[in-house]
């Protein structure tokens, strides 16, 4: 089921990108909008590092990518919640 998990991730991932290019190609994307993608993938990294280091599951560490990647898809194409 692993895989499964990290397949679907690769492909919001991958959703998440493409919506960046083409805000950036499409001169819509901003410095606050790049500097929280950087950001975002400095905390997830962290977050990542203090599963593994407090002796958590791989799974686990899909599982909080995941949130964060829909949680972009979301935000990103619109379709968040408000």
């Amino acid at each position: 089921m692993l895989i499964f998990s990290f397949m679907t991730l690769m492909a919001d991932a991958a959703r998440v990108i493409e919506i960046r290019l083409r805000m950036m190609a499409l001169g819509k994307s901003t410095p606050a909008e790049m500097f929280l993608m950087v950001s975002e993938k400095m905390n997830a990294m962290e977050e990542a590092k203090a599963i593994i280091a407090r002796g958590g599951n791989p799974s686990l560490v899909i599982e909080n990518y995941q949130k964060i990647v829909a949680a972009n898809v979301a935000r990103l194409s619109g379709t968040q919640n408000v």
